[in-house]
C-alpha cells in the first residue's frame, strides 16, 4: 500500500492551532481571556488589544486567507500527483489547519516523487 498521507510533527499541532485560537479570542472575545493570570504575556496581550486591535484583526484574517490559499495549493498538488480522494481531503484539512508545515511535506512529494 502506498503512503499518500503524512502528518507533521506533533509540536506543529500544538503551536499553530493554539496561536490561531488565541489570536481569534484576542480579537473577537478579549473578555474571555484572563489577562491577569498570564503574567507578562497577559500584559503584552492586553496592551496589543488596547492599542492595536485593527492590526490584530488584519493579522487574524490575513492568516485565515493564507491558510485557505495553502489548502487550495494542497488540493492542486494532490491532483497533479493523482492522490486518491480520501487522502486529498486529509491533506486539504490538515493544510488549512496547520498551513506551511503540512504544505512543506506535500511539496516534498513533488520533489522526490510520490511513488
Amino acid at each position: 500500500m502506498v503512503k499518500n498521507f503524512e502528518s507533521p510533527k506533533i509540536i506543529w499541532w500544538i503551536i499553530v492551532p493554539t496561536c490561531i485560537i488565541y489570536l481569534f479570542l484576542l480579537v473577537h472575545w478579549p473578555y474571555a481571556i484572563p489577562f491577569d493570570y498570564l503574567g507578562s504575556f497577559g500584559q503584552l496581550s492586553y496592551y496589543l488589544i488596547s492599542n492595536y486591535r485593527i492590526l490584530l484583526f488584519l493579522i487574524l484574517w490575513s492568516t485565515f486567507i493564507a491558510h485557505l490559499y495553502e489548502a487550495f495549493v494542497a488540493r492542486t498538488i494532490c491532483r497533479q500527483l493523482n492522490i486518491n480522494q480520501e487522502s486529498t481531503y486529509l491533506w486539504i484539512i490538515q493544510t488549512f489547519i496547520l498551513g506551511f508545515p503540512s504544505l512543506r511535506i506535500l511539496k516534498g512529494y513533488t520533489r522526490r516523487g510520490l511513488w
